[in-house]
Parts: structure tokens; sequence; C-alpha cells
């Protein structure tokens, strides 16, 4: 029996009826109906409240040891944490690609989708602190799918077709989890959202319950992993775990795919536990990643001053301090940030490119851009850390 007591999802048998109307091989098909979770008794066995705890200690310690440098740490930690989410979907691009389209120039289209979830997660965790309701959960979804030139008819608004994960493209005989039918998703949503508004639950359990259900009502036609991940922080920010900060989960996700995938399709029969305590442990090892992470962030500039030798007083050396927390730059940004005329922000540039501080990211000369790379390959670093605990 589970420490946890949870209820298993049910089930119910449908008709298929093919989307381009053309003859199936199947018939019908099993969708599952996840239980209704919005007033269910939960608490933690004492096992699982001592790792809750340790997880909401290592965050609290995170957010406490680096709070005077947040303005770097929370973008990069967004950052991170968005690039991960979208590698377990198997959205994969380079940190250049995702910084031009962070800075609003062509970028391939999983570039422009990673800054979409960047874009919802930053969202989602600023519309938190009063709670989670379903506009926020569509907003966050909007950005997401919007350069998608097949899912966009469908970002920010719950699906209205059947979909299912894994099997064949053809039917959902054989998937690995289908979703409950359209027409209970409205229900379900309402039933989840009322769960997340709930402030007696262990913030933990409540974040891993929020999260697997979430997954089980698959509401989009795509992005539910992605979004459904951001829940976790924005369920957090609620809560008061976070204040600050967005907690890189995804990083240390990502190196376990195969079995976080597991533990939600065990939510599914009920077992609940697992996953709990998986969603504490990848907490506390993220915590412990990203606050290496930070103090490579913070010791930057001291690094950079040592290769480029800047003269006090100069653009080079007003510029260095402020990289960390804006890595992608134009010739009009160091104009800004420094004071410097058009000229000295182009010496500039060359000065620290030739000093390996700054890399371009882009090819035309019209669009010239540059990355503090040692900046933007920290998140690609984390996650191989990560990998490797």
């Amino acid at each position: 029996m589970n420490e946890l007591s949870f209820p298993a999802h049910g089930h119910e048998v449908l008709p298929w009826v093919s989307r381009t109307g053309a003859r199936s091989e199947a018939r019908e098909y099993t969708a599952s109906i996840p239980p209704m979770i919005a007033d269910l008794p939960l608490r933690c066995s004492g096992v699982v409240e001592q790792e809750s705890r340790a997880a909401q200690i290592d965050i609290a310690v995170l957010e406490r040891t680096f709070a005077d440098q947040i303005t770097t740490l929370e973008p990069f930690l967004q950052r991170t944490e968005a690039i991960a989410s979208s590698q377990i979907e198997e959205e994969l691009t380079t940190v250049d690609q995702l910084a031009r389209a962070q800075h609003g120039i062509a970028a391939p289209r999983t570039a422009r989708t990673v800054k979409g979830a960047i874009d919802g997660l930053t969202l989602m965790v600023s519309r938190a602190s009063d709670g989670i309701d379903l506009p926020d959960i569509l907003e966050a979804h909007r950005p997401l799918m919007a350069g998608d030139p097949e899912e966009k008819w469908d970002a920010g608004t719950l699906r209205r077709v059947q979909n299912w994960i894994g099997g064949s493209n053809r039917s959902p005989v054989g998937a690995v989890h289908v979703p409950p039918e359209p027409g209970r998703v409205p229900e379900l949503m309402d039933d989840l959202i009322a769960f997340m508004r709930r402030t007696d639950i262990d913030p933990i359990l409540h974040a891993a319950v929020a999260h697997a259900q979430f997954e089980s009502i698959h509401p989009f036609t795509d992005g539910n992993g992605r979004i459904g991940r951001s829940l976790i922080n924005g369920l957090w920010r609620y809560r008061g775990v976070t204040t600050r900060i967005a907690v890189p989960v995804a990083s240390a996700i990502v190196a376990d795919r195969d079995y976080y995938f597991a533990l939600i399709n065990a939510y599914r029969r009920g077992e609940v536990e697992p996953f709990v305590r998986y969603l504490a442990e990848a907490t506390s090892r993220a915590t412990a990643e990203a606050g290496v992470s930070a103090q490579r962030l913070i010791a930057l500039p001291e690094r950079w001053h040592q290769r480029a030798h800047p003269r006090a007083g100069s653009a080079v050396a007003a510029l260095l301090p402020l990289l960390p927390s804006n890595p992608i730059v134009d010739v009009r940004d160091v104009m800004h940030l420094t004071g410097a005329s058009r000229a000295r922000a182009y010496a500039t540039i060359e000065r620290l490119t030739e000093a390996d501080v700054l890399r371009p990211i882009t090819q035309s000369r019209r669009d010239m851009t540059w990355g503090a790379g040692e900046v933007l390959d920290e998140a690609d670093l984390m996650v191989d850390r990560l990998r490797l605990r």
C-alpha cells in the first residue's frame, strides 16, 4: 500500500474517428480520467516531509546567499530552466541561437520556441504571488507556441481534439498515455486551479501533484510539459517557497528524463510518493549547482578585467561588471550602458572580443550582436554538471 494514499486514474472506452475522416485500423480507444483533487486530503509521510523540508531549506539558502546578485542570477536561472525544460521535450537549440532570439534577431524555430518558454515561465512566476488562475496558464502558453507554424493557431487555448503520448501518429491505440477526451478538460482544469489555491499541503508535495495532474490532463495540443514544469515554480512563488528566483529543477530532470517520465506514469496508477521524493531530491541537486553557477558568474568580471586590462574610467571598465546581467549586446546597448559614443562603443566591443570576453553571435554586419560567452555557456555547463551528480 502506498504511504501516500492517492486515487488512480479511471478510464473510459470511446469511439475513434480519424481526424481526417479516413478509414482507420482503430474503431475505439481508451482514454484516462484523472481524479478530482481539489479537496483531496493529502499528508506527507515522515520521510517525505523530511526530504521536502531539506529541499525548501536549500532553496532558501540559495536565495539568501545570492540576494545581492539577483539581477544577474534570476535571468540566468530562468534561461537555464527554459533551455533544460525544452531539452526534456527534445526541443534543442544553442545558447547563441537563443541569444539571437532573445535579442529580436532572426533565429531558428527551436530557438524562438525556447525564448517563448522563457517568456512563459517569467510570466507565470511574476503573476503567481496571489495564486495561479487559468488565464495565467493560457497567457504563459501563448508565447511558447506563437512561433510554431503548426501550433500557433492553438496557442493560449485549451485543446478541442483528442491527443495522446507515444504510439502511432494515426490513432491513440498503443499510446503510453491517452489524456481525457477534450470535453472533460475544462472541468478538470477548474479542479486543478482550485487545488493549486490550497495552502494546507506541503509545498513539494503540492507542486509534484499539481505538475503530474497537469501532465495527465494534457490540456494543450502541444507544450504541456514545459507549461507543466513552469507550474512548479509558479506554485512555489505562491506558497512563498521562493520570493526572487526560479528554481532550475528542469536542469536536474533533464539528466533523468526517462525516469521522470516513468514517475509521471506511476502517478496515474496512484503512486505519488516516488515522484514527490524525486522532485525534492532534484530540487536539492539543482539548487546546489545553481549556487556553483552563481559563484562563477560573480567571479567573471574580475577574470575579464585581468584579461582586458581596461583603463580606469574607460567604457571597457564600465561595461565589464554589467555583462553578467546584460550578456547580449549590440553597439546601441554598449552606448546606453556605458555612455560611450558610437565610435568608442565599437572600440570597446573590439577590445573585449580580442580578450575573449565577447563573441559575435550574428554573421550579418547589419544586425551585429555579441554575447558574453562564459555567461551564455554557463547554462549548458550547469546541466552537464547535473548529469554527473
